[in-house]
């Protein structure tokens, strides 16, 4: 019995595979290693789509939040929405919401958009963290950041930014996902840390890292249900907010003088899919649900 409620498990979340964001081609076999499954009681799939539109376009900047619900920031571990967060988020250029029920036919068609919109899965346990890379790095990232009514402009050099997000089991369904941006930047150094092994035992580890900025004061939590999207993008502008640093991007064209503008949208589901563990799997997920993890395809229009 067991056996079937595991295979029964494997088949309900290839089919979130296949047509979450409503594209049942996209969900193909992996070309590569069969992916190591996390499996437990607790686990959380993490879908992310990435569109990618000119400049300026309006659904990004418009039409899509007359549609989405902005008024869902907390602070972590306050239950009612926190508006002086979300105006802090404003202040610095982030934009954020939640769609339920059903997308927006734009918003639809641009995540089914092979053209426009990258696809990726990420598995891990609840309370776990996970790094989101959004966009490439900037060889000069230069914002303006607004904190306790004080203006302060940065500067760094092989910029990355990135959202660190950590999800949380919120009983009957729901999920709880915390953000918090952050930036990495310069050369990459080599150091040694020290990591414990399979047996509790500390050794040296040689990782590379680099100087990182954190901004936990901006930090924001949502709580969704499995028929809900979060969409985060940038308040645009001027170009020299924090927020825009994440969701603008400039590339070089060779028909063109000057860099061509672009800006995202990420858009998020999440996912409680407990996967108990079996004797006869050990850590090793089913072949029906390693068979149909999504694969990012797509490139930028």
């Amino acid at each position: 019995m067991r056996r079937w409620l595991v295979v029964l498990i494997a088949l309900a979340v290839g089919a979130l595979g296949g047509c979450l964001f409503g594209n049942k081609d996209r969900a193909t076999r992996s070309s590569g290693p069969l992916l190591a499954g996390v499996v437990g009681e607790d686990v959380v799939y993490l879908d992310i789509a990435v569109i990618e539109r000119p400049y300026g376009d309006v659904f990004l900047n418009h039409e899509l939040w007359n549609e989405a619900d902005e008024e869902v920031v907390h602070i972590e571990n306050e239950p009612a929405v926190s508006l002086e967060r979300k105006t802090a988020l404003e202040q610095n250029g982030f934009r954020v919401g939640q769609v339920g029920g059903l997308l927006p036919s734009r918003l639809h068609d641009l995540l089914t958009s092979e053209r426009s919109c990258q696809t990726r899965r990420i598995q891990l346990h609840a309370d776990h963290a996970t790094v989101l890379s959004c966009g490439p790095p900037w060889p000069q990232c230069q914002y303006r950041l607004l904190h306790d009514d004080r203006s302060t402009t940065l500067a760094f050099e092989k910029a990355q930014c990135e959202l660190e997000v950590v999800p949380s089991l919120a009983g009957e369904g729901r999920i709880r996902l915390h953000f918090t941006p952050r930036l990495k930047h310069g050369e990459l150094e080599t150091a040694f840390v020290p990591k414990r092994d399979a047996n509790g035992v500390f050794r040296w580890d040689r990782q590379e890292q680099q100087a990182e900025e954190i901004y936990p004061w901006l930090g924001w939590t949502l709580t969704v249900v499995p028929n809900e999207y979060v969409v985060l993008g940038a308040l645009v502008e001027n170009g020299d907010t924090l927020g825009e640093q994440f969701f603008l991007t400039q590339e070089e064209e060779q028909s063109t003088v000057s860099p061509i503008w672009k800006q995202r949208l990420l858009v998020l589901r999440a996912t409680h899919v407990p996967t108990p563990v079996h004797e006869d799997l050990g850590r090793c997920p089913p072949i029906a649900l390693r068979a149909n993890l999504l694969t990012a395809r797509g490139c930028g229009e």
